[in-house]
């Protein structure tokens, strides 16, 4: 079977709701995009603006690729707001979304908070055959173009953290399982993740700071992704993350200045797909506007003294 046709019709099994947990974009880039995967994150990154880019099973065509670009911003220092567009390919599958993540954040102790978060995002997806070279009149999946129907849905969380040392938070994603096209049965499904993240320093200079993330929904199994990096002078950090059957890889944060990141990651897959290709990229870049100064050490969270406060209300 040609490379191109396979991952055609492993799009196609993606679309009618056979997703493998390999496919779930966005949980080895947790440690630099957490608001992905949990709203209650939204306001943490103040005045940061991120954009990502995820290519995975480089060399094959139709291979899974996904963007974003998302504002980050606090008011009020209790309520947060992130704004993201989002663009993801699979085979003939295009997809684009608009998401708005809100958090409100109540400050238990001097040093950590209890966020609650809500995300609201539009979905568009659609089925482009004729690019992609498809055509099997014995499958009426194949037989034409789809545009998908415009898909609202939320995002709910709960988290609790503090920016020097730890975060322990809980989502449930696509809280409404609904199709994406008309006539055919191919549902945006629940997910269900639970993600932790600490932070523990060695002297002034060297820092360790690691995460897990698990998720499951009602179309793919259990899905465990976990990573480490050690940092050094609070300005590179370099590290190994881990999913179990899928894949393992390698990646670097470095913090060229106080408002400029760079994150990149690269990881190889372990599955049989490792057979057609044995690379996935992921690269992301942040910078934060204004004249704050950062309010703590680590890469993962990164408040600054306008985002920061004290009282209880």
């Amino acid at each position: 079977m040609k490379l191109n046709k396979f991952i055609a019709l492993l799009a196609i099994l993606v679309w009618q709701m056979e997703a493998k947990a390999q496919l779930s974009s966005g949980n080895e880039q947790f440690i630099f995009n957490p608001v992905n995967i949990n709203p209650s994150v939204a306001g943490m990154h103040h005045n940061q603006i991120k954009l990502g880019f995820d290519a995975r099973w480089v060399g094959l065509d139709g291979a899974p690729q996904t963007g974003f670009l998302n504002f980050d911003k606090m008011f009020n220092q209790n309520t947060g707001w992130n704004v993201a567009v989002m663009s993801d390919r699979i085979g003939p599958i295009s997809t684009i979304a608009i998401a708005n993540a809100f958090a409100f954040h109540i400050n238990v102790t001097e040093a950590s908070k209890l966020s609650f978060g809500l995300k609201h995002h539009l979905t568009h997806s659609s089925l482009n055959l004729n690019n992609n070279r498809i055509f099997d009149p014995n499958d009426p999946a194949l037989t034409m173009d789809r545009n998908g129907i415009p898909v609202n849905n939320f995002d709910a969380s709960i988290a609790y953290s503090n920016s020097d040392r730890f975060f322990v938070g809980v989502s449930y994603r696509n809280l409404i399982a609904q199709p994406r096209f008309r006539f055919v049965q191919s549902n945006v499904e629940p997910i269900l993740s639970a993600q932790g993240w600490y932070r523990q320093e060695f002297g002034g200079d060297a820092a360790l700071e690691a995460f897990a993330v698990i998720s499951s929904s009602t179309n793919q199994p259990l899905n465990a992704q976990i990573g480490a990096m050690g940092t050094f002078q609070n300005k590179v950090g370099l590290g190994l993350n881990f999913s179990p059957v899928h894949q393992i890889g390698i990646f670097a944060y470095l913090k060229l200045t106080e408002k400029f990141n760079v994150f990149y990651n690269y990881n190889m897959p372990i599955s049989d797909i490792a057979q057609a290709s044995k690379q996935s990229h992921g690269i992301g870049l942040s910078y934060r506007i204004g004249n704050e100064s950062l309010k703590g050490n680590s890469f993962f969270l990164q408040p600054t003294n306008e985002s920061s406060r004290t009282r209880m209300f």
